[in-house]
C-alpha cells in the first residue's frame, strides 16, 4: 500500500497554496499562513493573511510584534529564514500556476529572493527567478542559503507549454551567486534539514526517485536520504531497523546523533484513519526509540539554538477553525507542548 505524503510538487501546493472555499468574513480575519522561521535568540518571522494580502511580521521573544513587509497584490510570501545579521530573507512569488497535474507551467511563474530589514522598512531582492521558488534554508555554517524550487530558471523567458516536473536545489549567497547543485525528476524532496556545519543535508524522498513510473509511484515509500551538498550526485539512505513504514518528517538532534521522525503509527492494521507521532531513532544503530506522544501530524518541524525544544505546526480542521494552521513548541525533556499565539502587530 502507497502512501504519498506532500512529496509530488505538481499535486501538492504547499502550506500557503492549501485552497478551498473561505469565507467572506474569515478572509477578512488575519490568519496565519504556517510559514514561519525561529532565530537562534528566539525570535519567529511569520506570514499573515488578511483579504487575500500577506505580510511578514518578527516576533520579538517578549509579546512585541511588528510588520516588517507586505508582499505585492496576489502574491505569496513563503518561507522565511533569519541571517547572520538578524535581517529575514523570504520568497515572495506568484505561486503555483493554475491547472491539474499534466497542465501546469511552472516555469513561468515569478518568485524572487528578499531580504528584509527587521525593523522593516528596508528591502533588498537577491534573485529574481522564474518557476516556482519554495524553501529556504539558512546554511548553519556558511553565509549562504539553500533554495528549493520547480523548474527554476534565471536566464530570460522561458518557453511556453507544459514541462514533465523538475525540482533542484541551489545555494544562494548574499550577493545573489546562484549556483545549482542537483536537480530531481518526478519528485521534490521534502522535510530538508541541514548538519551544523553545512556540510550535508537529510532529506525525504520517495525510494524510487532515481527512476520513477506510473507504477513504482503507487508502491513507493517515502526515506530519508542523506546528501553531501560538495558531492551531491549520490544521495545515502538512512538505514531504520525495524522500519518500512513510510515517514513524512524528520529532524536531527546532532547533539545525541539521534533522529526525530514522523511516521505512522497504525500503518498496516486496515484503520482508514492513520494515527501519526514522532519517535526517535539512535543514528547510528538505526534503532528505534521513544514516541513523544504529540499524536497529531506536525509539519515543518525546527529545533530550537540548543536542540531542547522543537517547533511545528499543526494544520486544523477549515470546517471548524478560523485559524487553518497553528504553531506550537514542544519541549524535548518534559514533553510538554505550547501553542504560540501569532497575531498582527498591536495598532
Amino acid at each position: 500500500m502507497a502512501v504519498v505524503f506532500s512529496l509530488i510538487a505538481v499535486v501538492t501546493a504547499g502550506l500557503a497554496a492549501a485552497g478551498g472555499m473561505v469565507e467572506s468574513q474569515e478572509e477578512a480575519k488575519p490568519s496565519f499562513t504556517g510559514e514561519y522561521s525561529v532565530a537562534s535568540d528566539g525570535r519567529i518571522a511569520y506570514v499573515m493573511e488578511s483579504s487575500g494580502t500577506q505580510t511578514l511580521y518578527v516576533k520579538e521573544r517578549g509579546a512585541e510584534r511588528s510588520g516588517i513587509y507586505t508582499a505585492e497584490e496576489s502574491k505569496k510570501l513563503w518561507s522565511p529564514a533569519f541571517n547572520e545579521n538578524g535581517d529575514v530573507s523570504v520568497i515572495e512569488t506568484t505561486g503555483y500556476p493554475e491547472g491539474g497535474p499534466g497542465e501546469q507551467e511552472f516555469q513561468l511563474a515569478h518568485s524572487d529572493v528578499l531580504r528584509v530589514s527587521a525593523e522593516g522598512g528596508k528591502k533588498e531582492t537577491v534573485l529574481q527567478a522564474r518557476g516556482v521558488l519554495t524553501v529556504l534554508k539558512k546554511d548553519p555554517a556558511h553565509e549562504r542559503l539553500i533554495v528549493k524550487g520547480i523548474h527554476v530558471s534565471t536566464q530570460g523567458k522561458p518557453e511556453e507549454g507544459f514541462k514533465p516536473m523538475e525540482s533542484g536545489l541551489y545555494t544562494l549567497k548574499p550577493d545573489g551567486a546562484f549556483e545549482e547543485i542537483r536537480t530531481f525528476d518526478t519528485y521534490s524532496p521534502g522535510s530538508l534539514s541541514i548538519s551544523s556545519d553545512g556540510s550535508k543535508m537529510l532529506m525525504i524522498l520517495p525510494d524510487d526517485y532515481k527512476n520513477a513510473t506510473p507504477e513504482s509511484m503507487f508502491e513507493s515509500v517515502q526515506r530519508i536520504y542523506e546528501m553531501n551538498i560538495a558531492e551531491p550526485g549520490q544521495l545515502s539512505l538512512v538505514p531504520l531497523k525495524h522500519n518500512d513504514i513510510p515517514v513524512s518528517e524528520v529532524v536531527q538532534l546532532e547533539k545525541e546523533n539521534k533522529l526525530l521522525v514522523q511516521t505512522i503509527m497504525n500503518y498496516g492494521e486496515g484503520d482508514p484513519l492513520f494515527q501519526y507521532d514522532m519517535v526517535t531513532f539512535d543514528r547510528a544503530a538505526g534503532e528505534k526509540g521513544e514516541r513523544l506522544g504529540i499524536n497529531e501530524s506536525v509539519q515543518h518541524a525546527q529545533l530550537n539554538q540548543g536542540e531542547s525544544g522543537m517547533y511545528y505546526i499543526k494544520e486544523k480542521d477549515r470546517q471548524t477553525q478560523q485559524q487553518r494552521y497553528e504553531l506550537y513548541h514542544y519541549h524535548l525533556e518534559s514533553g510538554e507542548e505550547e501553542k504560540i499565539e501569532l497575531t498582527p502587530q498591536s495598532s
